[in-house]
């Protein structure tokens, strides 16, 4: 896609796509947390707010939260 890495951390990694014309693509790819049935972990791509700079600051900003506040304790 022609998407730049712009940040990776414990929390997922973080790319950007300019637009010709329109605001950047920003999407981070996290890790699905529950294994598929053959064992498996799935990659998803969020597409976040432009404005995105670090990995956990999108993840965070996913569930309307800051990322100060993003420390889940338990993951499903």
């Amino acid at each position: 896609s022609g998407a730049e890495l712009v940040h990776r951390d414990d929390w997922g990694s973080l790319y950007r796509k300019g637009i010709l014309g329109d605001e950047p693509i920003v999407m981070v790819k996290v890790v699905n947390a529950t294994p598929e049935p053959d064992g498996s972990m799935r990659d998803y791509f969020l597409r976040v707010p432009p404005n995105m700079e670090r990995a956990r600051q999108a993840v965070a900003w996913t569930f309307a939260k800051a990322e100060h506040e993003y420390e889940p304790g338990v993951e499903t």
